[in-house]
């Protein structure tokens, strides 16, 4: 539950000292509205009372000589567990790296590809060069079909190497 921020001001106001006549009148205001927390104000009540009853603590003459000692302490085990410097080196380089990493393989896949496209059409122009005007004629590839099946069988080809030999 998260106490009301009247009632939590004056709470802490009573564990530090003696709560004046205003702010009892405003504790009562309070408590009059939210009854439900009668027996709690009433319970920290006590224990304020209680405990400014007791006798200071003794402080011992190295008190502040103590909590030095404790300062560098906490201090050197601080820098005894910190981490190595090399994992927030990495947390920051290793996405970088990626990055990088996705950029170059797609440069290199495109200029791969560039590369491919310009060797086909170098082919292309070669073979253009090459290729008899003959072969350019619509009339060679109309009949192209018929042309097939008027070719001699493998049969025939192998009669042919057997009388070369």
């Amino acid at each position: 539950m998260n106490p009301d921020p009247v009632y939590q001001r004056l709470r802490e106001l009573g564990w530090r000292r003696p709560l004046t006549a205003a702010e009892q009148v405003e504790l009562r205001i309070w408590l009059a509205a939210h009854p439900e927390a009668q027996a709690e104000a009433e319970a920290e009540a006590a224990l304020n009372q209680a405990l400014t009853r007791l006798p200071a603590a003794p402080v011992p003459s190295n008190f502040t000589a103590r909590v030095w000692q404790a300062i560098e302490r906490d201090a050197v085990t601080k820098v005894t567990h910190e981490s190595p410097r090399r994992v927030w080196w990495w947390r920051a380089f290793l996405p970088r790296l990626a990055v990088a990493t996705v950029v170059v393989v797609w440069a290199g896949l495109l200029g791969y590809r560039h590369h491919e496209t310009l060797q086909q059409v170098e082919f292309a122009k070669s073979f253009l060069a090459v290729a008899s005007p003959s072969l350019a004629d619509p009339k060679v590839i109309q009949d192209f079909e018929v042309i097939c099946q008027l070719s001699p069988s493998a049969a025939a080809d192998e009669e042919l190497l057997k009388l070369m030999e």
